[in-house]
């Protein structure tokens, strides 16, 4: 039994040095993740904005759903361009929105 204490003292900074990596590596890939989520988030709005300004501004004779279709598109090509993955809902939610903004 001493042995074993004997032996975890004398590898004790080891021990705690790597536990205190592994949580430092963990710690980051979480908040490497996370900051990846929010640009990721504001790529798409700011896409869709600008999507939805450029419908506004050449589109002048089409109907609003014609519009909101051409919009849907547009945004689905740019964002697929940039490798951008995103849902039908949440395009939608943010082409309205931007209409709102309007």
């Amino acid at each position: 039994m001493s042995d074993i204490i004997s032996l975890i003292s004398d590898n004790l900074i080891q021990i705690v040095s790597t536990i205190i990596t592994g949580v430092i590596g963990y710690l980051g890939i979480r908040i490497k993740n996370l900051y990846q989520s929010l640009v990721q988030d504001r790529i798409k709005k700011d896409i869709i904005e600008k999507t939805v300004e450029y419908v506004e501004q050449t589109s002048k004779n089409l109907t609003c759903e014609e519009k909101k279709k051409k919009a849907l598109e547009k945004s689905l090509e740019w964002l697929n361009e940039k490798k951008i993955s995103i849902s039908d809902t949440e395009l939608e939610i943010l082409i309205e929105s931007a209409v709102n903004c309007l």
